[in-house]
């Protein structure tokens, strides 16, 4: 008969598992007494196998590694990871911290408070906004509302989390303003039919009838698909610098907490200007406009850029202050730093997540890489950093 390692190791090792063994995992790891047995099943499967959410081979394959590298003296050897896209928080263990993935033992770490549970948790940006009509008047926009807002210039239909604008043929000189907080995201079809995708913490002002140029203003971050019109440029100010274009998709992040304003051309071709620098740029390739005036160019990765339309936080190559200043924004918190500011600074991520997972789930994920954190009503205070 076979022991129960010897059973754990087939199972954990295996490519496909049945509803059984599945089942025989989840029981054993909670009756159990080996401690690095019941750690493990309090950072990966408690919660998710309860579920009858089962762990994905590339992590199951690490577990097997990490608990046999703490009951033998030769070390496992590392499997490179597998990106997985599945929205379980686990899959998103390809968030390391620059070195092969392994499976943190709770022994194994220093002591350390846990990190708080928040009462309510925290969901993720929903569909929500303001716009603000030329008169001044404010209308609130929700994930769910279907209305239709009649001016002098425009008709104004809202579809859920989508304006869509029409000329009522009025040759009006108007503008509207779309914000949303942070929190929310938008997306607006102006009436030239151009399509814009608003981030969360961002506004874009524009005018309800377009006349010989096209022109908008943008802050925060917004994905634009533009109608073509060789007649009427289409141009996106943002602060001092412009964007032009004739027909074309790109995105702009201007947020003034960033260091910089930086401009992604995914079809098409845009001029970026700003004073005496002018860039013209290339499907692929990316604007970087920095605080001290300076512009450079460089190819853009267009997962990392466009991952927050496409519902992820791309991670690759990007430090911990950058992902907290994303999560700030996301779902609205505060962030508070308590940690050493050189750890912190340090501290690089690589792998994606997916933006629908509620706030605990990502502090989970978190408190796996050593980034350890408390949250209290809606502000996250980092409290220690290891590597």
């Amino acid at each position: 008969m076979k022991s129960d390692l010897q059973k754990l190791q087939e199972i954990l090792t295996s490519v496909h598992r049945t509803e059984e063994e599945e089942l025989w995992l989840k029981t054993y790891l909670e009756r159990t007494d080996a401690s690095d047995m019941q750690a493990v099943a309090a950072a990966l499967f408690r919660e998710h196998l309860a579920d009858g959410n089962p762990l994905p081979e590339g992590t199951s394959r690490r577990m097997w590694e990490q608990i046999q590298a703490n009951t033998q003296p030769v070390p496992a050897a590392v499997i490179p990871l597998k990106r997985s896209h599945k929205k379980y928080w686990w899959a998103a263990a390809a968030v390391a911290t620059g070195i092969g993935l392994t499976i943190p033992i709770l022994r194994q770490q220093p002591k350390l408070p846990p990190a708080a549970v928040a009462t309510k948790n925290i969901t993720p940006a929903t569909n929500k906004a303001v716009l603000t009509l030329a008169d001044g008047s404010k209308i609130t926009l929700n994930d769910t509302a279907s209305q239709e807002i009649n001016t002098t210039a425009a008709h104004i239909r809202q579809q859920k989390g989508q304006l869509q604008y029409s000329t009522t043929g009025a040759n009006v000189t108007a503008f509207n303003k779309l914000e949303t907080p942070r929190g929310g995201v938008f997306q607006v079809v102006l009436p030239d039919g151009s399509h814009v995708w608003l981030n969360a913490a961002s506004s874009l002002k524009y005018p309800i009838t377009f006349t010989d140029k096209r022109i908008v203003e943008l802050e925060g971050q917004a994905y634009f698909d533009i109608a073509p019109n060789t007649k009427q440029p289409f141009i996106v100010k943002v602060h001092d610098m412009e964007v032009q274009v004739l027909g074309t998709s790109f995105d702009i992040m201007a947020y003034q907490d960033e260091a910089s304003i930086n401009t992604t051309l995914v079809t098409g071709a845009v001029k970026v200007k700003q004073g005496n620098n002018n860039q013209l740029l290339h499907p692929g390739q990316q604007a970087i406009l920095n605080s001290n005036g300076k512009m450079d160019l460089q190819p853009a990765n267009l997962d990392k850029v466009l991952a927050w339309r496409n519902g992820r936080f791309e991670l690759e190559n990007t430090d911990l202050p950058a992902f907290l200043r994303q999560l700030a924004r996301w779902y609205d918190i505060e962030i508070d730093i308590a940690a050493p500011e050189q750890s912190v600074a340090a501290k690089k991520f690589g792998g994606q997540i997916g933006r629908d997972m509620n706030l605990n789930d990502v502090m989970k994920i978190l408190e796996l890489y050593n980034v350890h954190c408390q949250l209290n009503n809606r502000k996250l205070t980092i409290l220690s950093v290891a590597k």
